[in-house]
């Protein structure tokens, strides 16, 4: 019985090419050419940015207040029509009952 055949570890034979790992750029175990690390980096910058930039916190804050009041305004405009529809369909149903 040929034990060498069934070893987990063989040794490459000479003439034999064998498959060339792909080069891996990476430093620290970080593939710096892999996109998914370069947007997790902007990312990270962005909320970096936001987290210490002063300006930049008003500028988000002030947008923030706008979209709420938007929205706010835009409930108010809802319950308005709301209400006129609601007065509309009272006045008919009055009316058919005169």
């Amino acid at each position: 019985m040929d034990y060498h055949q069934y070893s987990q570890y063989q040794q490459p034979q000479a003439g034999v090419a064998t498959p060339a790992s792909p080069a891996v750029n990476s430093t620290l175990g970080v593939n710096v050419q892999d996109s998914q690390f370069w947007k997790g980096a902007l990312l990270g910058a962005a909320v970096a940015l936001l987290v210490t930039n002063e300006s930049v916190q008003k500028g988000v804050i002030k947008g923030v207040a706008a979209l709420s009041a938007a929205a706010q305004s835009g409930m108010e405009e809802m319950k308005e029509k709301f209400e006129d529809v609601k007065a509309e369909a009272e006045a008919e149903k009055a009316a058919k009952e005169a």
